[in-house]
């Protein structure tokens, strides 16, 4: 018995994380990063006060916590029903998209804005209209209003040069636009999967 309990644990995670660590490594030594850099937190790369994108960090939690949230709920066995199982793993992946993409400035820095922005345009709309009756049931509100508020953001950001402020008061704006509108997409995935969980144990009683 304890020999199959930690063959499972190194099959799922202890060998997992040893092919991220060593890849990491290995990937930033063929791009000439110091090791260091890559081990080090960034605040004590960078030796900056810890405030220092602070906002950007909790975004990242928030991210995190709405995909852990969707991954837990649906492959836990609290959901049986084949389509609310579908909404938590698209959730819980889209979040996880969004995530590495906020991350990784992906969209600023990898690859290009307008794709990005369309894909998640596109990935919103299939959730809204694929999953409409069920959204309705859960918080329609707090689900909209997550995309209107990071859609204010994306816009923001996009057209930032005509806005007829500042760089500094535009980014007000931008990131917090972003940062409560992952707060409600936090919230309509909490209440997604609490919902549907609880749906699930009131039918099979």
């Amino acid at each position: 018995m304890l020999h199959r309990r930690l063959a499972r644990l190194l099959v799922i995670a202890v060998i997992p994380a040893l092919i991220v660590y060593v890849g990491v490594l290995v990937i930033s030594a063929f791009a000439g990063i110091k090791p260091i850099l890559v081990l080090r937190d960034l605040m004590q790369t960078c030796e900056q006060p810890m405030a220092v994108g602070m906002i950007s960090n909790f975004g990242y939690l928030l991210w995190t916590s709405a995909a852990a949230i969707c991954f837990f709920v649906s492959f836990s066995g609290f959901v049986t029903k084949r389509v609310w199982r579908q909404m938590l793993i698209l959730g819980g992946a889209f979040s996880s998209v969004l995530c590495i993409d906020d991350l990784f400035l992906l969209h600023d820095r990898h690859v290009g804005q307008e794709f990005i922005y369309i894909t998640y345009a596109v990935m919103a709309l299939i959730i809204l209209v694929r999953f409409r009756h069920l959204i309705a049931e859960v918080n329609v509100v707090s689900f909209l209003a997550a995309v209107v508020l990071l859609g204010l953001s994306v816009f923001t950001d996009k057209f930032q040069r005509s806005i007829p402020f500042d760089y500094s008061t535009v980014q007000l704006f931008e990131e917090g636009f972003k940062f409560i509108g992952i707060a409600c997409w936090l919230t309509f995935w909490a209440q997604a999967s609490r919902y549907a969980a609880k749906l699930q144990t009131s039918q099979s009683s």
